[in-house]
């Protein structure tokens, strides 16, 4: 018979226990079970602490362009050839107009470009010093201008015709001699001026005394004869006035017309002037033009990249990238269009993460950025434009660099609100609550 003990009740009673019962009651629990609570109560302390600390931000998910209010410049080849010399290496600095190479063409490159300065210098001098500083110099003379020569042939034609006017002296000697007639003319009126003035002083002084001797004759004093004689005299007086005033009219057409011969000199003088200005222009056009299609020039200062793996002798074809230009100041921005769901939650100032889709960001990582415009009118998709400024610049949060080509595509997430996860339980919850 096994063992029995006893055990105490509360009413004083004994009760007699089995072995099964004994050994229920011996039985120690694991610590697991004997602090379960406690350790559950622990673990949702510690989740509740680390959903205070650990945030979980609220975003708009919109499309995205990378922008540039400088964009790297295309150099294109303006005509189909091949690349005769390529004067500039991949990544080098270059100057605004610089050459970078040229392509076919039947010219003579360093004629052409001898061509264009004394253009310009041409037109420097006659701007200052007049079309005759220009043509009294020797015409520079160029055999390779190629689908210039025609050109330049006629513009030479021009040149040697205000030659001979200009250089030789015709015009300034032409004009030097209208000059002096026309002071001889001045001199002549002016003496015939003073003989007037005399005459006429001359002839009042005859006609006091005719007019004296008239009165004498009215008196009987003198006889009718004498008086005839005082008005021969008076009567001789009016007949050299009129033929004074006759060789005064006579100058004064004389000086109209040389005054006119000398305004039909200068008009001549003016119209050669002109016709060699337009002419040099007109050469100073096709040069310029001829420049712009043989030659592969940088629109502004930067640094060059090879469009393609470039040697000479490559042919390109009209139209084709030849060199990209990446000036040395851009600025880079932004473009996204942000639709109706949500977008009254975004503010100037909030952050923005951009993952470009040419560069993927597992590899590349994303750009980070700043909203600094908000449109207030509405697009006809019916969608918001926002802007935002980059950060860092073209650098990823890898630390990696993004080559920038114009109206890139991606991803913007923006971040309205940073809220911990204990902010969004208890608002999730309240609005079950109020549901």
């Amino acid at each position: 018979m096994p063992d029995q003990k006893t055990s105490t009740l509360r009413n004083g009673e004994t009760e007699m226990l089995t072995e099964e019962g004994q050994d229920l009651l011996g039985y120690r629990p694991n610590w697991m079970i004997r602090k379960g609570n406690v350790i559950l109560l622990l673990v949702l302390l510690m989740l509740l602490l680390l959903s205070w600390f650990i945030r979980y931000p609220d975003v708009v998910k919109t499309s995205a362009r990378l922008m540039a209010t400088n964009p790297p410049k295309q150099i294109t080849a303006r005509v189909s050839g091949s690349l005769t010399e390529l004067l500039v290496n991949n990544g080098d600095q270059v100057k605004k107009g610089q050459y970078l190479g040229y392509l076919h063409s039947t010219a003579s490159y360093s004629e052409i470009i001898q061509l264009s300065d004394w253009i310009s210098s041409a037109i420097i001098r006659g701007d200052t010093s007049g079309v005759e500083n220009i043509v009294g110099k020797q015409l520079p003379i160029f055999q390779n201008l190629g689908e210039l020569q025609v050109a330049y042939q006629e513009f030479q034609n021009r040149f040697e015709i205000c030659r001979q006017f200009f250089s030789n002296g015709y015009f300034p000697q032409k004009k030097q001699a209208f000059e002096k007639e026309l002071q001889y003319l001045n001199s002549i009126r002016e003496t015939t001026r003073q003989r007037q003035n005399l005459e006429s002083e001359q002839r009042e002084m005859r006609n006091n005394e005719f007019k004296v001797y008239e009165k004498l004759a009215r008196d009987k004093v003198i006889a009718p004869l004498e008086l005839n004689q005082y008005k021969s005299r008076l009567l001789g007086s009016d007949q050299t006035l009129s033929q004074l005033n006759a060789q005064i009219t006579a100058n004064d057409i004389s000086l109209h017309n040389k005054r006119s011969e000398i305004l039909d000199l200068d008009k001549q003088i003016l119209d050669l002037q002109q016709q060699f200005r337009s002419a040099l222009l007109q050469l100073k056009s096709a040069t310029e033009a001829w420049i712009n299609t043989y030659t592969l020039s940088a629109p502004e200062s930067g640094t060059v990249l090879f469009a393609t793996t470039i040697t000479v002798n490559q042919v390109f074809t009209s139209g084709q990238t030849v060199f990209f230009l990446q000036p040395d100041t851009s600025a880079y921005y932004i473009e996204m269009m942000a639709g109706q769901n949500g977008f009254g939650k975004l503010k100037k100032g909030q952050n923005v993460i951009i993952k470009v889709n040419g560069f993927p960001s597992t590899e590349y990582g994303f750009l980070r950025g700043e909203v600094n415009f908000l449109s207030d009118l509405p697009s006809a998709s019916d969608s918001f434009l926002v802007k935002a400024a980059l950060t860092n610049g073209l650098v990823t949060n890898y630390d990696k660099s993004i080559f920038f080509k114009n109206n890139l595509s991606g991803e913007a997430e923006i971040i309205t609100n940073n809220r911990r996860l204990t902010e969004r339980f208890f608002s999730v919850l309240r609005g079950a609550v109020r549901k």
